[in-house]
């Protein structure tokens, strides 16, 4: 019988949030020796690599990316089973809820740092769509959000702005056919604000498949079956900004807002917007 090491998953968690197994493993205060044999014992487990280089970091394979789904649940059981049956209860819940588009390196970091500052309080993390989040946070579901729109609404605590752009496949040519393909769900924000910058420039579009998740768009365009829209800064596996050297229409810029509500929980929230905040900044300057 083969058992799960949950050390060696909470390893690869790290990685994933923090895009360089030597960063990953300070969080963890281990050595980087060490992580990296932790993860070489996913590896042989697996008979899966983990990692793949990308740029000066690394990033998680596709096999990788889906165990590290499992592996989360995983981890977060073993706490709470840690925290139930040792006496240690949380002094407050902090309820997050992120934007899709927004759950990157940074952001990761952001919660880890915040948790790490402050262990007793729970994080339940959620992610759904700006519009969503919004709904629910006024149904009392949520106690912050972090939403990207195309204003600052009132109630709205504006962190930055961030240019929009037209993502493919690395290396990709889909972005030269006509008509475009697009590998955007028709429920995004930025759907409609693609569509009317192409319409403006009479550039005919369809649409390059059936309607799905976040992950069922963003494969496809690695796929180079369709291009699609996000922020920069953004690194996606198999994704790159489309160098179209003016070639598509320009795209205007997305806000990244956070929300507080009034509650309980409310001086917890402002002191997660504040993570929040420099992580957004960190992201926003490495776009510019």
């Amino acid at each position: 019988m083969r058992n799960l090491d949950i050390a060696t998953l909470r390893s690869l968690q790290a990685v994933a949030e923090y895009g360089a197994v030597t960063r990953a493993a300070e969080s963890l205060n281990m050595t980087q020796s060490a992580l990296s044999m932790q993860i070489k014992r996913l590896d042989d487990l697996f008979g899966e690599a983990m990692l793949q280089k990308q740029g000066r970091g690394v990033v998680l394979t596709d096999f990788a990316t889906e165990l590290l789904i499992e592996a989360r649940k995983l981890v977060a059981l073993n706490d709470a089973i840690l925290s139930r049956f040792t006496g240690q209860r949380p002094e407050a819940r902090l309820r997050v809820g992120l934007t899709s588009d927004w759950l990157f390196t940074k952001v990761a970091q952001a919660v880890r740092a915040f948790r790490q500052a402050n262990p007793r309080i729970e994080l339940i993390i959620n992610d759904g769509r700006s519009k969503d989040l919004r709904q629910q946070m006024k149904r009392g579901e949520h106690d912050v959000i972090l939403t990207t729109e195309f204003e600052t609404p009132p109630g709205a605590i504006h962190l930055s702005k961030v240019d929009l752009a037209w993502f493919g496949a690395v290396g990709g040519t889909a972005w030269t056919q006509r008509p475009l393909p697009l590998a955007n769900s028709p429920h995004c924000a930025y759907y409609p604000v693609g569509l009317t910058a192409l319409d403006r420039a009479g550039i005919e579009w369809v649409q390059a498949v059936a309607d799905g998740g976040s992950d069922t768009w963003r494969v496809s365009a690695a796929a180079d079956l369709g291009i699609t829209i996000l922020p920069r800064g953004i690194a996606q596996a198999g994704l790159e900004p489309v160098d179209h050297g003016g070639a598509l229409p320009p795209l205007p810029p997305t806000w990244l807002n956070v929300y507080v509500a009034d509650g309980p929980a409310r001086r917890e929230a402002a002191e997660f917007a504040g993570y929040l905040r420099r992580a957004v900044c960190e992201v926003a300057a490495m776009a510019a």
